[in-house]
């Protein structure tokens, strides 16, 4: 652990705070909502220098298309970059390449089930430009023009990323889509929409989808960038948001569909074997669904770390595995992902030889069992807890060395799915006072979550069709009954010793002295070899610093 980790100050969590929303921050930050409904935040950041990233994130995505309109969502977002009432025959595009930006429906701008937001980085050298590239941001918002000549400049374009859609990968992406929202809405509302619609739908259809979904108050405008006076940006938005909208647009609207909790979950596992014999590889896909996690409280925050140290556990036994002598795959991790604005899932993907998928779910559902009976042991715990401890140092440490396209990115979160953003500073002392709380008996618990009853779906993907369903059906139940008998045993967790090193060497406090150093207090820790050599170091270099005892290890971001 880092001497800056042990100085971190905590935040106060006591009473309702642990229960009550994170204040945004950092300071410095303007934030606010206009007149209209529409949401906006506004920070400087200096990286890189003399550069905005700018977003217009949409609450509306393919999910609220009607059957004659899927589609119709991202093909709005190409038309916004065609012709406005304000710019004709793609002004929009030629603006942005005369300022040196980025353009295009596909460089910057997306389209998912639950969402569209538009991305602009535009330079903030000359104010003017980036009033102008607000404007174009209000032109986005109310301002698309859905003409006939307009949407037949575009079918062309949206046709042709249909076309690309159908590769290995796109059919892919289609299969586990459908797989996975099997009986919800979402199922048949993949963005990209039916070949059909994009060569016939009207320009009159897709203006009504504008109009009805696109209200001010589904959106929110952020800028991050290299600026003087974020109050004068903020003055931006209210001039050219504002006055986007007419009346109807500002109005209230019909209700997104929402998808509940019944809609997606099964007690069934789901199973699919995907051959393509395009396939690159043999690999693995198991995911369990659960309902969306948001963080905007540190009590929902302290959820989702329990998540992240239970998979760092997991993957280094994984990581172990791969690594024997005749390993059942040739690797395997989980992460945690968002499916949609629903539910998030846990998904665990291995890469295998080629038929040997069936012995690489064997393997990984067996050592999920092997969780659920005996758990992790407390040093698994605490080695997880270390490299997250080592993480959080380094975000205190890297505060001020964020770009400002990412910084945009999580405001854009926050809007979308109520992912608090605080900064970097604030989280890191958030994070180090809710990691004692968290004990190992809490990641234990999460494996309870993982088995063949909480809406998992099990998919493998070869190049040829080598087992089939049924056969994966066998080896989930088989599996299940080895765990209910008690015929899997606990982890054999190899010999390792605490230090390389039988014997610390001490570092006299008058070496320290002669250095121009404080000596470290010994009651906390005693000083070792590589505190000494780091010491010599920063002699040699002329720095001056408080040393830190412990292994080194390099800063890293999760």
């Amino acid at each position: 652990m880092g001497s800056v980790y042990q100085q971190l100050e905590e935040v106060d969590i006591s009473g309702n705070v642990f229960t009550s929303k994170i204040p945004l921050g950092p300071e410095g930050l303007l934030h606010g909502t206009l007149d209209n409904g529409l949401r906006y935040f506004v920070r400087q950041c200096s990286k890189p220098k003399a550069r905005a990233a700018l977003a217009l994130a949409v609450k509306v995505g393919s999910l609220v298309e009607e059957e004659h309109e899927r589609g119709v969502a991202h093909i709005l977002e190409h038309l916004a970059f065609n012709a406005t009432e304000n710019y004709n025959n793609h002004d929009i595009v030629t603006f942005l390449e005369s300022i040196g930006a980025s353009f295009g429906a596909c460089q910057n701008a997306y389209t998912s089930a639950d969402e569209t937001v538009y991305t602009l980085m535009v330079p903030t050298t000359d104010l003017k430009l980036l009033d102008q590239s607000m404007q174009v941001l209000g032109e986005f918002a109310g301002r698309i023009r859905c003409a006939r000549e307009d949407l037949q400049k575009e079918r062309g374009a949206v046709l042709e990323e249909w076309r690309m859609n159908q590769d290995s990968q796109g059919r892919f992406a289609h299969a586990h889509w459908k797989l996975l929202l099997k009986g919800s809405r979402y199922e048949n509302r993949l963005p990209i929409g039916l070949e059909t619609v994009i060569r016939n739908v009207s320009a009159q259809t897709i203006a009504d989808f504008y109009h009805r979904w696109y209200k001010s108050h589904r959106m929110a405008v952020v800028v991050v960038g290299d600026f003087p006076d974020a109050a004068a940006v903020a003055d931006m938005i209210k001039q050219h948001l504002e006055t986007a909208f007419d009346g109807a647009a500002a109005a209230a609207g019909p209700e997104v569909p929402k998808v509940t909790f019944d809609n997606w979950q099964h007690s069934e596992p789901r199973y699919c074997v995907f051959a393509d014999r395009e396939a690159p590889d043999s690999c693995l896909y198991l995911s369990w669904k659960m309902p969306s996690r948001p963080t905007a409280t540190p009590a929902q925050y302290l959820e989702v770390m329990k998540d992240g140290l239970f998979m760092s556990c997991l993957n280094n036994r994984l990581y172990r595995l791969s690594r024997a002598r005749d390993p059942p795959f040739f690797s395997a991790s989980m992460s945690d992902e968002s499916a949609c604005g629903s539910f998030d899932m846990f998904v665990l993907g291995a890469v295998c030889e080629e038929k040997k998928t069936l012995r690489a779910l064997e393997a990984v559902l067996t050592e999920i069992a092997r969780v659920r009976l005996y758990g992790f042991s407390q040093r698994e715990f605490n080695n997880a807890v270390k490299g997250l401890q080592a993480d959080i140092e380094s975000t205190y440490i890297e505060a001020d060395q964020g770009y400002c396209t990412d910084i945009r990115d999580e405001y854009v979160r926050h809007f979308l799915g109520e992912e608090f953003v605080s900064g970097q500073q604030y989280e890191a002392r958030l994070n180090k006072t809710l990691l004692p709380l968290i004990t190992v008996d809490d990641i234990n618990k999460r494996a309870a979550r993982l088995t063949h009853q909480h809406s998992a779906v099990y998919k493998t993907v070869e190049h040829k069709k080598w087992s089939g369903e049924s056969a994966m059906r066998a080896v989930v139940l088989r599996v299940a009954a080895a765990e209910q008998q008690q015929q899997i045993g606990p982890w054999e967790e190899p010999e390792m010793p605490d230090s390389v090193m039988k014997q610390i060497p001490q570092v006299p406090d008058e070496w320290y002295t002669s250095c121009g150093l404080h000596p470290p207090d010994h009651a906390l820790t005693p000083p070792t070899a590589a505190a000494a050599a780091a010491a010599v170091a920063a002699a040699a270099s002329g720095d001056s610093f408080t040393t830190s005892v412990g292994s080194p290890r390099t800063p890293k971001r999760s």
